[in-house]
């Protein structure tokens, strides 16, 4: 059974195997399951979290690779190396002014991050007590465990994987690279008659969008939202919206008694987000390393993403009596962590190397790359330092 209405997108797209396409089969059953259970139709936060997270089904619980040139897109850690050494120097400067320091990591991917960061911090006797891995996907858990069990064998000890966030309240950093974009959004439209709220339902087979009127505390929300743009939202502009996200945000919250959050991730202040030309939203879906913009094709088997929202991010930190500490893009902050240095022995290389690490730093700044679109974000707890990340360009005069 095919679900979406837009045939020509499947027409285009490598066909998944036996294997994947019953696994898909069963999360559109689970799926559709839950919308006979609701009157038809679900919020698009609610398909969006069982495509991407329903256990055993969803595409980060199921056992699609999903990672590097083999599965659907590429990180920055999985490109280079030195994205990891540059994060390496902004832990080192936070390990180095808090005691008993830690990291925890949401959703380490293939683990790549994890050891390149380790190795590093090791190289600069600057480990943390414990780098704690949080991994809602067993597969990637195993391979994780795998690929760290091989490359880092005399650090295992240190690095301990969570199922959920730890009970007992941390220092240290957390970090979080291209986790806020998966969180699951509803999505809306403005009309004549006010704000309405994309569901998804099913008609002749296939998953749609269908238009509701938006519920009170979803209207009260998005006319709030509105009232704080510079400009009104045009009649049919659609986007999306993260309500979830302040709850998110509180959880970890709770977990950090010192210490800092750092976010990285590809999105844009509020201004930016809702701008009048952004008509139709930021929703992506990734599979096979295309890009196209429909959720309902082979639910479990792509990842479906949306811009962040940085300043809901700001708004939801101010909001639990956390700092603000810097934001800037991907770009600056990588130059500010050392980028430069690091590559600055290119010249003893082979011109086979230099040129494959040119390029992947050119793919890691360049403003047409992942430079500018990509942004970091700095919140903190009882830590008052200036972060080295954002000490050539701090951009939060743009939240």
């Amino acid at each position: 059974m095919t679900q979406s209405k837009a045939l020509n997108i499947e027409s285009v797209l490598p066909a998944p195997d036996s294997s994947a396409r019953q696994q898909s089969e069963r999360l559109i059953t689970r799926i559709t399951e839950s919308m006979h259970q609701q009157a038809g139709v679900i919020g698009f936060d609610q398909y969006m979290k069982m495509a991407l997270y329903e256990p055993g089904l969803g595409y980060y619980s199921a056992g699609s690779r999903k990672f590097g040139s083999e599965g659907d897109f590429v990180t920055a850690p999985e490109l280079s190396p030195l994205f990891s050494q540059c994060l390496a120097q902004q832990c080192k400067q936070i390990l180095n002014e808090l005691d008993s320091a830690s990291i925890l990591e949401l959703g380490a991917g293939t683990g790549v991050m994890a050891g390149d960061l380790l190795l590093a911090l090791e190289k600069q006797d600057c480990l943390p007590e414990k780098y704690y891995i949080l991994e809602v996907s067993a597969d990637l858990k195993q391979r994780q465990q795998e690929y760290l069990g091989k490359t880092l064998p005399h650090l295992n000890q240190k690095i301990i994987w969570l199922d959920a966030l730890p009970e007992n309240k941390m220092t240290g950093v957390i970090l979080a690279n291209e986790v806020l974009d998966a969180l699951p959004v509803k999505r809306f439209k403005k009309t004549a008659t006010g704000f309405k709220e994309l569901k998804v339902g099913l008609k002749e087979a296939t998953f749609n969008w269908v238009e509701n009127d938006a519920e009170v505390s979803l209207r009260k929300t998005l006319q709030q939202l509105e009232n704080n743009l510079s400009l009104r939202l045009p009649e049919n502009f659609t986007s999306e919206i993260n309500v979830d996200l302040g709850q998110w945000l509180s959880a970890l919250n709770g977990v950090l008694e010192q210490g800092v959050m750092l976010f990285i991730d590809y999105g844009y202040s509020a201004a930016e987000y809702y701008h009048p030309e952004k008509s139709d939203g930021s929703l992506l879906c990734h599979y096979r390393h295309r890009v196209h913009a429909d959720p309902f094709v082979y639910p479990g088997l792509q990842d479906i993403t949306c811009s962040v929202n940085f300043t809901a991010v700001a708004e939801s930190a101010d909001s639990l009596s956390m700092h603000v500490s810097g934001y800037t893009n991907q770009t600056y902050f990588l130059f500010a962590c050392g980028l430069e240095n690091l590559v600055a022995d290119m010249n003893t290389l082979d011109s086979k190397t230099q040129t494959k690490i040119a390029q992947q730093v050119r793919t890691l700044t360049m403003p047409e790359e992942m430079g500018e679109r990509f942004k970091v974000m700095a919140l903190t707890n009882n830590y008052d330092s200036v972060l080295q990340g954002f000490s050539l360009m701090d951009q939060r005069i743009r939240l």
